[in-house]
Order: structure tokens, then C-alpha cells, then sequence
């Protein structure tokens, strides 16, 4: 592989980025870097839960559709998805014709789908409804976040990689004063560490790498950078390595988020030790022209997630692994006039996994007995997060939580 003074410059800004803000490579939050010591092995039975966020306002009637249900059709009259097209659960609710993999899912009962979620005195703002999601707590702002707080409960961790973003995005669930959480952007940026790679070019590679970074042949004044950036090139290497164990068994697609998914699935291959991951997909603000734009995005998620389970099931973990998908408010449940929706309150969760009790739970809100023109709330978000913390995480859902919260039976 040859390697251009561009190709260096390029690769080089790229691996500095990882000693600021958010750089495509690994660091923890607090901008201190990841330790390269091997993590620890983990528990074969240990859990570990998959958060998909779907930033922008997933419109939930139009993901879960109620074409059974009055109001519907003459609420949206160029948004519907008529009978025919519905992939069908009963004679009211159907799933997008987008989604055929997570209908099949369903049906074999790995799927469950929690209807109508939401919180008291819902807030239209992306960034506070987000920071509600994230933190557990719609009545006042706190700084930290429900992961975080479930991070501190676990106690000091020697493994590095116990949680993980995979992503840039900014995200206070994992917000704590005793934590740290490591962020992925992509390991893309850095891939003549692949194996792949002829060992001499790696060998020439590096060198280069840890010349520029070696804090010995660096004046006093950016000792301290050169320092960090070997740390951050070996941190990187360290990754790599945990992902080299991985076998591909399925073909994912050429989409962001199939690729994020991978990822996770190679780490866990690799033994990581990861309890949790987090994942977002963007582009759900459909103000308009919804239609197409919001079938497009379910496809994303329908393909990556069914490949995801295809390819846990190829490595023996669909029974170590739940994934979860929330959005941070559904739309409201009048199209607007633009071939879109607005934002509104209540949308559904899903929850899959090989030991997920698959099914409908919660309620369907009426389309026709709502709150300004929103959808009333069936489902409080914090049932669906101590469901998991207590029936899956074995964690302390209570403490987590600040109070109790109803258990959805889905685990």
C-alpha cells in the first residue's frame, strides 16, 4: 500500500482529532485517553444491550400503523399507507411496508414493540425532549445521565470498553462525574492496521505514526501532544486487534448504520467485555416530504437490524444481546401541508433479542382523542429503561431510576 504525503497529512489531522472534540477515533468524554491494556475477558452470560437513538422525531403512526383504527386516513391523507401495503400484526396495527425484516422478527417472536411512549407535559424541543430521554428525568434538568448512573452502580471497572458510543454525536446519557465512556467514530480512518494489510506496510506505516509522535524527538512545548497521540495511535491498534477475531458470516449493508452495528458485533466477538453500546440514526425531522424520506430511513434501520440479528445468530450471542430503538418523540397526527408532520409526543420502542418476549405491550393511543392535536401518552419512557436495568442489566433499576416503575413483561 503506498501512502501519499496526503494520505499521511490526512491520516495524521485525523488521529490528532482524537485529542479534542469528538475525533474519528477513541477517547473517553472527559478528553483523557483510552488505556491500551487488554480488557477484561468477559462473562459468556453476561448481558449486554444495543441503544439505538433515532434523532429527529421518528412519526411512529407511520412506523407502526394504526389502519385499523378511525382517524387515520382522514388524518393524513397523503401520508397513508393503505391496507394493502400494511404488513399486518392484526386488524388494526400493521408495520411499515419498509420494515420486513423486523415484521419476520416479530412474528418469530423476537421482536416486541411497546406502543404509545412518552412522558408527562411533553416538550416539542428536539434538544430538551432528547435531554429527557437521555437523563430519565422530565420534571427538572440534572447533569447526569441514566447510563452514566447505571455505570456508577456497576463500581470501578478495570475494562475500558465496559460502555461505548459508536458515533459523534453528543449524548448525556452517559453523562457522570465517576465514569468515563469511551467514544468510536469509525475505525475506518485507520484501516492499514486490517490484517489485510501486508505486514510490511503496516510495519513502514507505524513507524511513521510513532516517529511523529515519539514525545523523545519533540521540544518541551508539544511533549505533552506527542505523548497523547502515541497513546491515542496504540489505543486505536488496541481496538483493532479485539476486531481481528471477528468472522464475517453475513453481508451487512453499505449504510451508516449497518456499519456502527458491525462494529458491535466484532467487538463482542472479540470478547470486548462491552455492556453497552450506544447508536444513533439522524434524519427522522420530516416536515417534509415525508414519504419517501421516512421510508428510506426505516429501510436503514429494517436492514440493519435484521442483518445485526443474522449475524448474532451466526456467532452464537442473539441470546446475549437486546437492542432497544426509542426516538425522542414521535409527530403529531395531522399531516401539515408540506407532505410532512410536526413534532409531536408519543411514538414506539422496540426491543429485540433472542430472549425478548416478542409481542405488542402498552396501548395504541387514540388517533382521535388527543391533547392539542397530539397523541396522549400510554407508556412512560422510565417502564421501558427499568424493564431493562432490572430484567435484563440485573441492575438496580431503583437507584438508576430515582423511584420505581412499572415492569412491561417483555423480558
Amino acid at each position: 500500500m503506498k501512502l501519499t504525503r496526503r494520505d499521511f497529512l490526512i491520516k495524521g489531522t485525523a488521529l490528532l482529532a482524537t485529542l479534542g472534540l469528538g475525533g474519528p477515533m477513541i477517547f473517553a468524554e472527559n478528553g483523557s485517553l483510552l488505556s491500551t491494556q487488554p480488557a477484561n475477558a468477559a462473562d459468556p452470560d453476561s448481558p449486554v444491550l444495543v441503544v439505538i437513538q433515532l434523532s429527529g422525531g421518528n412519526d411512529g403512526i407511520n412506523t407502526i400503523i394504526p389502519y385499523g383504527m378511525g382517524g387515520y386516513f382522514d388524518a393524513r391523507p397523503t401520508l397513508k399507507i393503505t391496507d394493502s401495503q400494511v404488513l399486518t400484526i392484526n386488524d388494526q396495527l400493521g408495520f411499515h411496508p419498509s420494515l420486513t425484516q423486523m415484521h419476520d422478527l416479530f412474528g418469530k417472536g423476537k421482536l416486541a414493540v411497546v406502543q404509545g411512549v412518552g412522558y408527562p407535559k411533553p416538550d416539542h424541543s428536539h434538544f430538551r425532549s432528547m435531554e429527557i430521554w437521555q437523563t430519565a428525568e422530565p420534571e427538572k434538568l440534572i447533569r447526569s445521565g441514566w447510563l452514566g448512573r447505571y455505570a456508577e452502580t456497576l463500581g470501578q471497572s478495570s475494562n475500558p470498553l465496559n460502555l461505548l458510543q459508536i458515533g459523534n454525536s453528543a449524548n448525556k446519557a452517559f453523562n457522570s462525574e465517576k465514569v468515563n465512556v469511551p467514544v468510536i467514530q469509525t475505525l475506518d480512518t485507520f484501516n492499514f492496521l486490517d490484517p489485510k494489510t501486508p505486514k510490511a506496510d503496516q510495519n513502514r506505516i507505524a513507524k511513521a505514526f510513532l516517529d511523529m509522535y515519539d514525545p523523545e524527538r519533540q521540544g518541551t512545548v508539544i511533549q505533552v501532544t506527542a505523548s497523547r497521540g502515541k497513546e491515542a495511535y496504540e489505543s486505536v491498534e488496541a481496538v483493532h486487534s479485539l476486531t481481528n477475531t471477528y468472522q464475517m458470516k453475513v453481508e451487512y449493508p453499505k449504510t451508516g448504520i449497518a456499519r456502527d452495528l458491525q462494529l458491535v458485533a466484532k467487538l463482542l466477538a472479540g470478547n470486548s467485555g462491552t455492556r453497552v453500546f450506544y447508536l444513533q440514526l439522524g434524519g427522522f425531522d420530516d416536515h417534509v416530504n415525508e414519504k419517501d424520506l421516512h421510508a428510506k430511513l426505516l429501510k436503514q434501520l429494517d436492514e440493519a437490524l435484521g442483518t445485526f440479528y443474522s449475524d448474532l445468530e451466526a456467532q452464537g450471542l442473539q441470546d446475549r444481546v437486546v437492542t432497544m430503538a426509542f426516538s425522542e418523540f414521535g409527530r403529531r397526527v395531522k399531516e401539515n401541508g408540506n407532505g410532512g408532520t410536526d413534532h409531536g409526543t408519543a411514538g414506539p420502542v422496540f426491543v429485540l433479542g433472542g430472549k425478548v418476549k416478542g409481542g405488542l405491550y402498552g396501548v395504541m393511543p387514540s388517533l382521535t382523542s388527543l391533547d392539542n392535536g397530539d397523541l396522549k401518552y400510554e407508556v412512560d419512557f422510565r417502564s421501558v429503561y427499568s424493564t431493562l436495568l432490572d430484567r435484563w442489566m440485573k441492575g438496580d433499576a431503583q437507584t438508576v431510576m430515582g423511584k420505581s416503575y412499572e415492569n412491561l413483561g417483555f423480558i
